[in-house]
């Protein structure tokens, strides 16, 4: 039995295939039939491997054929069954959430920012805890939620971190891969309890960082034409996020 399977730390096998696409959860329902799949131990199937060393799922037959390992996959035994038969479960009673999270992405790539910001600002409040951005450093919270649930938006978009563009580093960018697409890059602020700045004085200096520091000079260089930008500042939980106008 998998040690993960009596802990929290479930919770990561949970994610990966509650984001699963359709084949995926397909397939799982195969699995719980008692069924056995078959994989090709590659980059693309990083989710099946790391169920198999995890515990979550066993190789029944492997075969090596012209150097890449065939493997035929089965749920080990009763107790990690019982596991995907409620994570099958909670699809379907997070229907909804996961409705409300496509159309906040949607909304972002669609350039529907006042939509975006309300969902988004709803979702920072039931997925964040207070501890994790009253920490030292809760910028990298928020940046490390945001580039988690921009990601599954990487067969359209490019999503990046931290890197060069003009003459700084922005925090994160979405770069389309079909250039008629919107470009969107974020900036992130803290504002901390002791001082006297205000969130708008914040908002105006994120912005300014953006055009002053020219982190929009990759996407014009790939030929984007449509950019967004974005400046997010937070205090704890408090956020508010706001679309330079001047474009």
């Amino acid at each position: 039995m998998p040690y993960w399977i009596n802990s929290s730390s479930n919770d990561l096998i949970k994610r990966l295939l509650l984001k699963g696409d359709r084949d995926m959860k397909l397939e799982l329902e195969d699995l719980i039939e008692g069924k056995s799949i078959n994989k090709v131990e590659d980059s693309n199937q990083n989710i099946w491997s790391f169920l198999t060393l995890s515990g979550y799922l066993k190789a029944v037959k492997t075969e090596n054929i012209r150097g890449r390992l065939n493997c035929e996959l089965k749920i080990p035994n009763e107790e990690v069954l019982i596991f995907y038969r409620n994570l099958i479960e909670r699809w379907f009673q997070e229907t909804m959430t996961n409705q409300k999270y496509e159309l906040m992405l949607n909304m972002l790539i669609t350039g529907e920012i006042d939509i975006f910001v309300g969902i988004f600002e709803d979702f920072v409040i039931n997925n964040l805890s207070y501890f994790d951005v009253s920490a030292k450093e809760p910028e990298k919270v928020y940046h490390a939620f945001v580039l988690g649930m921009l990601i599954s938006l990487s067969d359209k978009y490019e999503v990046k971190s931290n890197k060069e563009s003009g003459y700084g580093r922005y925090d994160v960018m979405l770069i389309p891969k079909d250039v008629s697409k919107i470009g969107i890059v974020m900036e992130f602020k803290k504002i901390d309890v002791f001082l006297k700045t205000t969130i708008e004085e914040a908002t105006t200096a994120a912005l300014k960082q953006i055009e002053d520091m020219k982190y929009s000079q990759e996407l014009i260089s790939k030929g984007i034409k449509d950019i967004i930008k974005l400046a997010i500042v937070f205090k704890g939980k408090e956020i508010k996020i706001t679309q330079d106008n001047n474009l």
